[in-house]
């Protein structure tokens, strides 16, 4: 372990995981706690040999930095750890896998989260499941050809910011840290916010999919709705956790639905009288189902595994 920042530079400390998966998560927090202390210019990274752990997956390639990568595993419950000859994932989960085939099974869920419409990392390789229960540990390779390439667009606009003016080469140095790590957690959170969902849900991964389209007909938005929703039968439900009006949903349908207040873009091609005497716009509909998916994908992340442990 190095942790660098103003209370401890360049201090080396060993940690040794066998102690269990628990004990590593109570460090994590100290080491938080001390982040904190030193004004958010501490910085951890760990680096965690495998000494008590069956299986681990090694990520041949990825385009993430390594502070990056670990972070988003352990918001799906995993661990970064030195693999044989490139960095590898691990958990308790995996460590429960009777075998390699079904170690390669959990771990292709990860990689289809991270290159798939959330579009973390698109070029994500997995490489050897190990088997570190027999001396020395043994590969277990898997060959797969890649079935598709999802394609998505998305991004979100850069604001550079200058730091104020007259400030000494410390004040200088503390306040970049200081930008650049908000920086960072602000990306981390756009990041998780896809991440997450999609790795526990594939309705999630297609929710995901079908916002990054940057013009989406009637079906498309309605078909986000459906899959958020669940099933009809789930509306009153759906509507309450979400806090939707029954005019609300009515408004949306008279868009979605009917030619005569959205024209060729409505889904249906018979005219009707409105339902409601303010229907959506055509904008009106998209934003409000986009804000209705953004909600119900943030309920679907809960809490990191490791966290309280």
């Amino acid at each position: 372990m190095r942790e660098e920042g103003n209370c401890s530079p360049n201090k080396l400390t060993s940690i040794n995981i066998h102690d269990t998966w628990m004990a590593y998560s109570a460090y994590c927090q100290r080491i938080n706690l001390i982040y904190k202390l030193c004004g958010k210019r501490f910085r951890c990274l760990a680096e965690i040999r495998v000494t008590d752990v069956k299986w681990a997956i090694e990520i041949q390639k990825t385009s993430l930095e390594k502070r990056n990568l670990a972070d988003l595993l352990w918001g799906l419950g995993f661990k970064l750890v030195e693999g044989i000859d490139y960095p590898a994932l691990a958990s308790p989960k995996i460590d429960a896998c009777v075998t390699a085939a079904d170690v390669f099974e959990k771990a292709k869920a990860v990689r289809a989260a991270f290159k798939g419409p959330a579009q973390i990392d698109p070029e994500f390789v997995l490489g050897s499941v190990i088997d570190y229960s027999t001396n020395p540990p043994r590969r277990h390779v898997f060959l797969e050809v890649d079935s598709c390439v999802i394609k998505t667009s998305s991004g979100s606009p850069t604001l550079t910011v200058s730091p104020p003016k007259g400030l000494s080469p410390a004040e200088l140095e503390r306040w970049t840290a200081d930008y650049e790590e908000r920086q960072y957690q602000a990306k981390l959170k756009r990041q998780r916010s896809k991440l997450e969902p999609a790795y526990k849900n594939p309705k999630a991964a297609k929710v995901i999919e079908l916002l990054s389209i940057k013009t989406p007909s009637a079906e498309t938005v309605y078909k986000i709705y459906e899959l958020a929703e669940g099933h009809p039968g789930n509306r009153a439900d759906f509507h309450e956790q979400f806090g939707i009006s029954r005019e609300q949903f009515n408004r949306f349908k008279d868009a979605v639905h009917n030619p005569s207040v959205t024209g060729d873009w409505a889904r249906h091609a018979y005219h009707g009288a409105p339902r409601t005497s303010n229907p959506m716009t055509k904008r009106e509909a998209e934003t409000f189902v986009r804000k209705i998916a953004a909600k119900w994908l943030e309920s679907l992340r809960g809490p990191i595994p490791h966290e309280g442990a």
